[in-house]
């Protein structure tokens, strides 16, 4: 086509005014032709000109009727499960994400000339305000005609994907199908929710029933412990100092607080200490040993090392003689006692520097202890506090032997490939529900850490929901890093700004965002939202007629003269206008996939009713 084509459809429909006047004058000649008996050739010479220019027409008025129909838009659509088990196993490389049309030059040139005119003209009144819909669906009608199932290569998913969205506008119903494709597929799913949103559980647990797989769901919900099993979030690491920071980053702090660094050195003595015995720590265990059993840690710890070293009978004698002579009243005494012994004594022969740091806690000042880690024990007692003690700290040893059968942990879901739905009663309890958020996204950073290192990866899905309720550190180097572990992450917010506010500092903010190379953005009312998804498009330029007229007036006034043009212009604008971001119906979306490629599509509503 010329580059000096230019057609605006959303005019009159000019081509059927003269389709519809050809045929007319057609009728015209054939009813000339019965009344007057004119000699056929004449007529048939006159019909078929006349056909011909009506003919010339008829495809443009089409063109022009039905890009004006397709501005109304699609209907809702459903899916169901066996669909969605269907395009899995039809497309095993591709992942589904509703319909789409992928978004063009011309697509934005349509929408730059409709926004020019006066809406209610071209789409009526019911295009233009139907209030069964929210938003305008002449957006997706632009490419109505293009629009296919939207299939991109599963193995981009390990690059990320931002999901943005103001309430109610879709994000759920994108990981319904999002999530329902996964389990499909048997990869590990891991669901953190914030808000604990039924139909998410909901979808989680039917898919795997439906696939006769329902012991693959594991549910867990602070509000409904009865239903939970039992996590613990401190079972995998691969130094003790990954359990310490784990805990100690929950604190509310400044960049190298002290008090959080003591913290980190106090959790880092006591779970060192933990582990020479073969305790495996736990919330609960942490908590009351900061509270006040440091000197019975101690006693443990020394006596058992000791009865290493030295043999149980020997080393029983001497912590009875030990005793004897300092008159031990109390646990304190007793364990301030077996310091004294392991210094005297195993030091010489056996140091064990992770045993000394406990011993040095036991040196410090009561008072000042209790005055550094004040900002620690609170997040310590929410995490521990009634039920939350049995779902979060089930007892377990180092070689597995556990007090309940019935919990899991982070691995255990990954290497069994099931499905773990975190509810985290943000709206009952924001504190712990940002707490155990931040704590799960530890866990996996650290599991993933020991899938990079030692085992070949293979998908993990992890679905974050409203995910500023609890990035951390931990979830930007998922991002950075998590690729190689097989880390798929899709992550959920409102609007960036939720990010900025959350981490404090916009250049880790940033860094969130810039790890996602797969950007979905359903209706976004925030502008700066708009704004950082229009910057991730390319600039386009649009053409648009600009109509002059003038007159001019010779000397005197008798000679007069006028004029009349018109010019075809250009102008540089954005792909996807970023204010349209604001118009997308509920569960429509723009998408921005790795390598450039912008698809507007629209989402199903996944239900579970069989074919």
């Amino acid at each position: 086509m010329s580059d000096w084509n230019y057609t605006n459809l959303w005019r009159t429909n000019y081509e059927a005014r003269e389709a519809g006047a050809w045929g007319a004058s057609m009728l015209a000649s054939t009813g000339v032709q019965l009344l007057t008996g004119m000699p056929m050739t004449p007529y048939l010479i006159t019909m078929g000109v006349q056909a011909g220019f009506a003919l010339s027409a008829l495809p443009r008025a089409i063109r022009v009727y039905r890009a004006k129909k397709s501005l109304l838009g699609a209907p809702l659509t459903f899916t169901s499960v066996s669909d969605i088990a269907e395009i899995v196993e039809d497309n095993p490389d591709s992942f589904y994400y509703g319909q789409a049309f992928q978004w063009r030059q011309q697509h934005g040139q349509h929408a730059f000339e409709l926004q020019a005119r006066d809406m209610a003209a071209v789409l009526g009144k019911k295009g233009l305000r139907d209030p069964n819909v929210k938003g305008s669906r002449w957006i997706h009608g632009l490419g109505m005609s293009e629009e296919e199932m939207c299939l991109r290569p599963a193995g981009m998913r390990d690059i990320h994907t931002l999901v943005t969205g103001t309430t109610g506008a879709g994000k759920t119903r994108l990981y319904d199908i999002a999530i329902a494709q996964c389990i499909l597929r048997k990869e590990a799913v891991i669901v953190i929710d914030p808000k604990g949103d039924k139909g998410l559980a909901e979808t989680c647990r039917r898919t795997c029933e439906l696939m006769n797989e329902g012991e693959r769901f594991k549910y867990f919900h602070p509000a409904f412990p009865d239903d939970s099993i039992r996590l613990s979030l401190t079972r995998n690491y691969g130094r003790a100092t990954e359990l310490a920071s784990r805990v100690a980053v929950l604190m509310a702090s400044e960049s190298g607080d002290p008090f959080q660094a003591f913290a980190m050195m106090a959790l880092n003595n006591v779970i060192q200490a933990m582990l020479i015995i073969g305790e495996l720590p736990s919330l609960l265990s942490l908590r009351r040993t900061l509270e006040g059993d440091i000197p019975g840690l101690t006693i443990r710890v020394v006596t058992a090392y000791g009865r290493k070293i030295r043999g149980e009978k020997i080393f029983d004698a001497a912590i009875e003689q030990a005793c004897a002579s300092a008159k031990v009243k109390s646990p304190e005494d007793k364990a301030k006692v077996l310091r004294k012994l392991y210094y005297a004594d195993l030091i010489h022969d056996a140091p064990n520097s992770d045993l000394e740091g406990l011993l040095t806690m036991l040196e410090h000042e009561r008072a000042h202890f209790s005055k550094m880690i004040a900002g620690l024990l609170p997040i310590l007692v929410m995490l521990t506090a009634g039920r939350m003690s049995d779902l979060l700290s089930p007892a377990h040893t180092v070689d597995g032997t556990d007090a309940y059968q019935d919990f899991s942990d982070m691995n255990t879901v990954i290497n069994g490939k099931q499905v773990l739905y975190m509810g985290l009663d943000s709206l009952s309890d924001p504190m712990v529900g940002s707490a155990l958020g931040s704590l799960a996204l530890a866990d996996l950073a650290s599991t993933a850490g020991e899938i990079y290192n030692h085992r070949f990866p293979v998908p993990v899905n992890i679905f974050v929901d409203e995910a500023a309720e609890v990035i951390n550190d931990q979830l930007i180097q998922l991002l950075n890093k998590g690729r190689g572990a097989g880390i798929n992450l899709f992550i959920a917010t409102q609007t960036i700004a939720d990010f900025k506010a959350r981490m404090g500092d916009e250049s880790k903010a940033m860094q969130v965002l810039a790890n996602a190379n797969n950007i979905i953005s359903l209706r976004v009312l925030d502008t700066d939202t708009q704004e950082f998804i229009a910057k991730k498009l390319p600039m386009t330029r649009y053409k648009y007629v600009m109509r002059t007229q003038g007159n001019s007036a010779g000397e005197g006034g008798v000679i007069t003269g006028g004029n009349q043009g018109e010019r075809l212009m250009e102008e540089e604008g954005e792909l996807f206008p970023s204010a349209l971001l604001g118009n997308l119906p509920d569960l429509e979306y723009l998408a921005i996939f790795a390598g450039g490629d912008v698809r507007k599509g629209r989402l199903p509503i996944l239900n579970f009713q069989s074919k």
